[in-house]
Formats: C-alpha cells, structure tokens, sequence
C-alpha cells in the first residue's frame, strides 16, 4: 500500500471540467480617454524626425526671399481677406482643410506635414476676433 495505508483505486479516472465561454466585455472608454486617444493619433505624426522637419522647413526663412512658406501664404490670405471675409476664410481654409484630410486619409509623409504646417499658419491670416461680434451684431467696422 503505497499511499499511507489506503487502498489503490481500481479502473480509470474520470475527470470532467465544465468551460463556460463568456463574451469578453470590455470597459467602455470615458469621454478624457477618448479624447486622449485622438490628440494622440493626430500629433503622432508630428512627434517622429519628419514631422520635425517639416515644421522646421515651412517656418524656416527661404534664402533669398527672407520670408517662410508659411508667412508667405498667411500674407496671400489675408491679401484674400481683403476683397471679402468669405473669400479670406475660403482661401485659408480649404487648403487647411484638404492638407489635413489627406494626412489622416492617405498618410504622413514630410510634404503633407508641410503644407499642414504652411496652410495652418496661413488661415490666421484668414481669421479676425471682430468676426464673431459682427457675426451676432451685424455692426461692421
């Protein structure tokens, strides 16, 4: 008798295991972490070597001219504003517009990171703070 005294047991052991699979429920986000998760995906091209250079590249003055991309189409937006607001806010926003679309749709390569930054800079030269208040009021300038 080799387990202390007790008899050995005779014939198979019969083992049965129930699995029960539950449906994997997985918490839902709160509004903070999906909106974390968002800046995260739209800055995430900017934080890499090309998204730098970029950025670099369209605030960086063009030799000979002595003005940047960027400043060089916020001057033609505003150029633009000055016929109309809505063709000020059309010329600065569309581009802005098509530059981000193709960033998030298509990819990040260094030129679209370009034209994000040049465009982004140049509808400032779009926008005004009186905007809002002739918007409401009607009273222009």
């Amino acid at each position: 008798m080799p387990w202390g005294g007790q008899p050995q047991p005779q014939g198979p052991i019969e083992l049965r295991v129930l699995v029960e699979m539950l449906p994997v429920v997985e918490p839902e986000l709160t509004w903070r972490d999906r909106l974390r998760a968002m800046v995260a995906r739209l800055l995430r091209p900017l934080m890499t070597w090309r998204g730098a250079v970029a950025l670099f590249l369209a605030v960086a003055p063009i030799p000979g001219v002595g003005e940047s991309a960027a400043t060089i189409w916020h001057y033609t937006v505003s150029e633009a504003r000055g016929m109309s607001i809505g063709s000020g806010y059309a010329v600065g926003f569309v581009p802005l517009a098509v530059s981000g679309l193709l960033l998030t749709r298509v990819g990040p390569t260094a030129p679209r990171l370009w034209a994000l930054a040049v465009t982004t800079v140049g509808a400032f030269g779009a926008m005004s703070w009186y905007d809002v208040v002739q918007l409401f009021t009607g009273v222009t300038r």
